[in-house]
């Protein structure tokens, strides 16, 4: 009697709707819970299985990934984006984006929020030392950036949660926090010898900045944007929404932690490292074959010459 009853509480749709709008504000959106709403199973509870733990995608999805364009039904996406500080959001926006446009067929697959011509002021105290607020920043600023497929009623966070990286730029001095999340969405040889596709970075940058009045310095958020990008950097909208799809489909999630999301990146970089090494390598041997092709075909032209 007991477990029916905790399970028929468990599955009071308003009881996860008031989870969803607690943990997501961007969920209170109209646009959102419009979606929402008509999710099987469930509504929000299905909604809050999708995109509450953290992507794990170190392996390729059981759905293969490829260039079909079948699976391009999807005219729109929508974006639910949260930023937290000392987990109390700071930051909430809801955008839409069509993907039925010319430019949809070619890169970069990128979303911007927040334009620096339209800062957005936040709670989130200033500190004039550098390595104090890079610190605080990269312990306390937590964000999650949920993608809603609206033809097929699935959702992923494609937010690593918490920053893998805080850096200032050298040239304009902006502080720049990344989040990134890492598919193996590969292992397709058709991609070449060194292919760029084996692994996708779900890359989430926010720069925050500006000081507000004083005795009042509190950091606003000056730029938030989202990239897919393949080993060289390059994904188009196209390509980057069927990669999407199968993460959607059968993308494994879990509930992963602050050690565990920066050492996958850091593991990235070095892939990148590693692949970029020996693909210089192959063109050093490559550019040597070709020099030494041409010396022999130059030899061989005077000898017939000479003889």
């Amino acid at each position: 009697c007991t477990s029916s009853r905790l399970h028929s509480l468990c599955a009071q749709e308003k009881l996860w709707q008031h989870i969803c709008s607690s943990t997501w504000p961007s969920s209170n959106d109209p646009r959102v819970r419009t979606l929402v709403s008509s999710y099987p199973g469930g509504g929000h509870r299905s909604f809050f299985s999708h995109s509450f733990p953290v992507l794990d995608c170190q392996k390729q999805p059981s759905k293969h990934i490829h260039d079909d364009d079948s699976l391009l039904v999807t005219e729109q996406i929508i974006s639910a984006v949260d930023l937290y500080y000392r987990n109390d959001p700071v930051f909430s926006r809801v955008t839409e984006n069509e993907t039925v446009t010319g430019w949809f067929q070619f890169p970069p697959l990128r979303i911007d929020l927040v334009d620096a011509k339209y800062s957005v002021p936040t709670k989130i105290p200033f500190v004039s030392e550098a390595n104090i607020l890079f610190e605080e920043l990269e312990k306390n600023l937590t964000l999650s950036w949920i993608i809603i497929d609206s033809s097929r009623n699935r959702a992923v966070n494609l937010s690593s949660w918490w920053p893998v990286s805080v850096r200032q730029d050298w040239l304009t001095s902006d502080l720049h926090v990344k989040y990134a999340v890492v598919i193996a969405a590969g292992g397709n040889q058709r991609w070449g010898l060194f292919p760029a596709r084996e692994c996708m970075e779900c890359e989430v940058m926010v720069t925050p900045g500006g000081r507000g009045k004083k005795g009042e310095e509190m950091l606003c958020v000056k730029e938030v944007n989202m990239q897919m990008k393949d080993m060289e950097g390059n994904l188009s909208w196209k390509d980057g929404l069927v990669i999407l799809q199968g993460v959607m489909e059968s993308g494994k999630r879990k509930n992963g932690r602050r050690a565990e999301v920066k050492e996958r990146y850091e593991e990235l970089l070095m892939r990148k490292i590693d692949r970029k090494e020996k693909k210089e390598r192959a063109e050093r041997v490559l550019n040597n074959v070709c020099l030494a092709s041409g010396l022999v075909m130059l030899a061989a032209f005077w000898a017939f010459k000479v003889f």
